[in-house]
């Protein structure tokens, strides 16, 4: 509160004037100021009074009024300068961004003003869109703290803002050479590179290199202050140390046992570092302190689809639910991994199900449409599977872009290539190859559609030779590519690669058989023809096939 930080300054000198009375040696008696001007003194007495409107303001719980007398009482005198930086970070909040720019710049101008008021300063005038402006007060800031961040971090904000990544990292790499920086240094510099990140994502892999040396630097001071260790555990867990960052809570919840929340996130680090033997460790020691906690259940349940226990995996996440049920705040992310583990155990109609209840439950977003979207696309409704996808997709765009992956598209492309809407289906999966231009599925599934239809097969053999680039011993590739030449009438060179697709298959599959088939027969070899027929019918009905076997009969 403003009234408490100016009143606490004033005690202060006045204890300093009673020391210098009592105790002080004559000779180090300070030289008094000069006496105030008529107008000085005016200026005094008019900054008293709109203090004490201030105050007054706050009291009654008037703060625009408060901050309006605060306001003014620092334009008057600004030589108190804890008044005003916190009416200055008052007025940058409210947006009122000229009367803090003028309250900055009377309080930089006195003699003694500290750095932190160039700093904000240089906030208030990159609010204001005055970049040049904002720059001189960092830098002006920079000199007077060059042990703080706060310059520096004003500096990579500007570049950012003004569209200049390239001169905001290197501000921050100018604080990185700094020698002997402090913990707190050292942390805040970390924190800067990861909301540098966080404008720039694509910039994560060279940030992460010059994060990585700050870290260990930060460790080697062995920090002890709970708050401390805790943003050098998520400054770990930013680049993807997880096992680190959870190492350093563990040591934490040894000195403070008795924080849940810790051993929470412990587990959920050790599960992302994939070390399932510590997690368990935790989660035993959840579970044996709060048995009802959803928490440890949905964890338990993680790990068991991760080792792909699906029955164990549901039952754990079934009973986190259940335990969650009532709560204020209903865990939602529990919903669509059990959602996901029911559909990859081939169970789509019960996790339709549970999708409704979460439907009726929490708002709309990506994941509830996504894996509705796959559920349905299990289901064979496709038409329900797109319309689906397609809510995803919007919200995505709407809210959270990130989820446009490669894989995204390719799974839109399957089901409107299932529904036969071809055109679309090509749409996604050129959607898909342009953010994964190596993704072997996508590259295998558009080329064997086109070869399925007979269209574009010079560009189908080109999707597919890449793919077997990445994967030579897959089945579903080698039959893809000689689908391709037997269409594009090659079926002597089309036959040794259906051949070598059969030996890898790593389950008997019709459609293998079928393709084999057909190639004998364009060979003039109809009774190999027929033996693959017959075994492609022993796998699964088909009644396109019964028609080609009565079409090529036996040999009597």
């Amino acid at each position: 509160m403003v009234v408490l930080t100016v009143l606490s300054a004033l005690s202060g000198c006045a204890g300093a004037k009673k020391q210098a009375r009592t105790s002080a040696p004559v000779a180090n008696i300070p030289t008094p100021n000069p006496p105030l001007s008529k107008d000085e003194m005016e200026k005094r007495v008019e900054a008293l009074a709109r203090f004490a409107a201030g105050v007054s303001g706050e009291l009654r719980e008037q703060p625009d009024e408060a901050l309006e007398n605060f306001y003014k009482s620092v334009v008057a005198d600004p030589t108190n300068e804890p008044l005003a930086i916190d009416v200055a970070r008052r007025l940058i909040r409210k947006k009122e961004t000229g009367k803090a720019i003028e309250v900055l710049s009377k309080v930089a101008a006195q003699p003694n003003a500290s750095g932190f008021v160039d700093a904000l300063l240089g906030v208030a005038y990159l609010q204001a869109n005055l970049p040049d402006q904002a720059l001189a007060s960092s830098r002006k800031a920079i000199t007077k703290l060059p042990k703080s961040m706060v310059g520096y971090q004003n500096l990579a904000q500007i570049h950012l803002q003004s569209k200049q990544p390239e001169q905001a990292l290197a501000a921050l790499d100018e604080a990185a050479a700094l020698p002997s920086p402090d913990i707190s240094f050292l942390l805040d510099l970390g924190e800067a590179y990861r909301n540098y990140v966080a404008a720039r994502p694509r910039d994560f892999e060279v940030v992460k290199v010059k994060i990585a040396p700050i870290l260990d630097a930060a460790a080697k001071l062995q920090p002890r202050g709970q708050q401390l260790v805790i943003r050098l555990a998520e400054l770990w867990s930013f680049t993807g140390e997880y096992k680190r960052a959870a190492e350093l809570y563990v040591k934490l919840i040894e000195r403070f046992p008795n924080q849940a929340i810790l051993r929470t996130r412990i587990v959920e680090l050790f599960l992302r570092a994939n070390d399932f033997k510590a997690a368990q460790v935790q989660l035993d020691a959840m579970v044996r302190d709060q048995p009802t906690n959803p928490l440890a259940h949905y964890f338990l349940g993680a790990i068991a689809a991760e080792q792909k226990d699906w029955d164990k995996a549901i039952e754990c996440y079934e009973k986190a639910i259940l335990l969650n049920e009532g709560a204020p705040q209903p865990f939602e992310p529990v919903y669509y991994d059990l959602a996901g583990v029911l559909i990859t155990n081939g169970n789509s109609e019960n996790a339709l199900k549970l999708l409704a209840k979460a439907r009726a439950k929490f708002k709309t977003t990506f994941l509830l449409e996504f894996y509705t979207a796959l559920a349905h696309s299990r289901t064979k409704d496709h038409a329900a599977s797109i319309k689906h996808f397609t809510a995803a997709e919007l919200l995505a765009r709407r809210d959270e872009p990130e989820r446009l992956t490669g894989l995204f598209f390719f799974q839109v492309g399957t089901a409107y290539e299932r529904h036969k809407d071809f055109k679309q289906a090509e749409n996604y999966f050129r959607q898909s190859l342009k953010l994964a231009p190596n993704f072997a599925e996508a590259l295998n599934y558009l080329g064997y559609m086109w070869a399925e239809r007979g269209e574009n097969l010079t560009e189908a053999r080109e999707m597919i030779e890449r793919a077997l680039k990445q994967e030579p011993e897959n089945a579903a590739f080698l039959d893809s590519l000689a689908w391709v030449l037997f269409k594009q009438k090659q079926p002597r060179e089309a036959l040794e690669l259906q051949l070598k697709a059969l030996k890898f298959q790593k389950e008997p599959d019709a459609t293998l058989h079928d393709h084999l088939g057909d190639i004998y027969l364009a060979l003039k070899e109809p009774q190999k023809a027929r033996d693959q027929w017959e075994r492609s019918l022993a796998i699964e009905p088909n009644e396109e096939i019964q028609k080609k076997l009565k079409a090529v009969p036996a040999r009597p």
